[in-house]
């Protein structure tokens, strides 16, 4: 277990993270996720490793899980509205950044800033 300052600079690291993805994704004029969609889903991610300490790894599994559905299912509210989605990065994207802040918490802070 970490200490308070320690927890707050993987935080602040798992933040930082998001953030420069969601800025980049932002730039490309992503619709579905960007400069406040990312930060949330690394928190998410670094919260749900906070947890994983104490609890066990299921609850990252299970989260993971649960916003690959929430993507799933704003794919098929936009493929009903017939919006036209030529690709998967920015899902994907998402998926990745969350196991980031995972490993923020997790892992070693260094390897993954």
């Amino acid at each position: 277990m970490f200490e308070l300052p320690e927890m707050f600079s993987r935080l602040a690291a798992a933040l930082g993270l998001g953030l420069l993805v969601g800025l980049q994704r932002q730039r490309t004029d992503a619709r579905l996720a960007g400069f406040r969609t990312f930060p949330l889903v690394t928190l998410l991610g670094a919260l749900c490793g906070l947890l994983a300490q104490h609890f066990g790894g299921w609850i990252v599994a299970v989260a993971l899980a649960g916003l690959a559905l929430v993507i799933l299912g704003g794919n098929l509210v936009l493929l009903q509205a017939k919006e036209e989605r030529p690709g998967v990065t920015t899902e994907v994207a998402m998926l990745v950044m969350f196991a980031v802040g995972a490993y923020v918490m997790v892992g070693s802070a260094a390897i993954a800033t």
